[in-house]
């Protein structure tokens, strides 16, 4: 294309040449009309040429913008996309069990409290009804695995228990002759045989963990209060002593639990197994009402023993 286009431009030049030497001859034998043939003839070849010219020029494209992408680069393609919003989850209260226990408290005979062997002794628990449902007496403390320790199978409960409200339930043991730690596990059942206990699906157990052991062990222990009854001015005071008995040597520790707070923790050596008294503990007395009492063996037992009341009226 390009070798015709410059052969083309050649041949325009050699006809404008030749056009232009043809104004210019000597007139010879040629007459005016001949000139003019000739003159009419060359501009038309003229004309024909220049319009194969420009039929076979490439035209000039427009000027393109660098930014836009070439040809390894494909345009991006653009799509609606409809925004999808997510339901609003709706949120499932899950209604409360109808029988549940939502805590128990070991009331005597806390885990790992140390007995001796072939001792009878009384777990007590308290425990809380945290369904919606209300306990009649028919229901059972009921034994579930574990070691038995001479307990029963079952124990009414004895007592209705509204949702929300507490029970105390002992059960009566009795500790193998073997030295070693014990656990039995308990549950609740309904007056209709469904067994129920702890957590969300009232299916936990809770339980009795004891050591039987022959080490030191406090084996009894008895509050004694003066005076037994106190009337008089207040603020006023109550002398208290524990009498304690132990299997064997050694020494514990204690404090005396009361309803108007409790002492510190204090200590009692034995040289020999026995009974023996404490130091006076003296409780201040400051308003009038019940006032109460009891021993708790810190060490080695973690044992509560022998409550008592003592009215107190303060006088002008």
């Amino acid at each position: 294309m390009k070798k015709f286009l410059k052969n083309l431009r050649t041949w325009l030049m050699i006809a404008i040449c030749l056009s232009l030497s043809a104004c210019n001859l000597p007139a010879g034998n040629s007459s005016a009309s001949d000139i003019a043939i000739q003159q009419t003839s060359v501009a038309q070849t003229v004309v024909v040429l220049q319009t194969q010219l420009a039929a076979n020029e490439t035209p000039a494209l427009p000027q393109i913008s660098t930014n836009t992408p070439g040809a390894d680069q494909p345009a991006a393609t653009f799509t609606s996309t409809a925004t999808v919003i997510p339901p609003t989850p709706t949120i499932t209260n899950t209604p409360a069990p109808t029988f549940r226990i939502s805590k128990v408290t070991d009331v005597t005979f806390p885990d790992d409290t140390l007995v001796k062997p072939n001792t009878e002794f009384t777990k007590t628990w308290r425990i809380t009804n945290g369904g919606t449902g209300t306990w009649t007496p028919g229901f059972k403390l009921v034994f579930i695995s574990g070691d038995a320790l001479g307990g029963p199978a079952s124990v009414a409960i004895g007592q209705t228990v509204l949702p929300g409200n507490s029970i105390d339930l002992s059960v009566k043991l009795k500790s193998p002759g073997t030295t070693k730690t014990y656990q039995g596990k308990w549950m609740l059942q309904t007056d209709t045989g469904t067994t129920f206990g702890l957590g969300t699906n009232a299916d936990g157990s809770f339980w009795v963990r004891v050591k039987v052991d022959q080490n030191l062990a406090v084996t009894a222990a008895t509050v004694s209060v003066a005076p037994a009854a106190y009337n008089g001015p207040c603020p006023g005071a109550l002398a208290i002593t524990a009498s304690v008995t132990a299997n064997t040597s050694g020494k514990i520790t204690y404090y005396f639990i009361t309803s108007l707070g409790n002492s510190g923790t204090l200590e009692l050596t034995f040289d020999a197994a026995g009974a023996k008294t404490t130091p006076v503990f003296t409780l201040p007395v400051l308003i009038t009402g019940p006032v109460t009492i009891s021993f708790y063996n810190d060490y080695p037992n973690h044992q509560e023993f022998g409550a008592v009341t003592i009215p107190v009226t303060c006088t002008p």
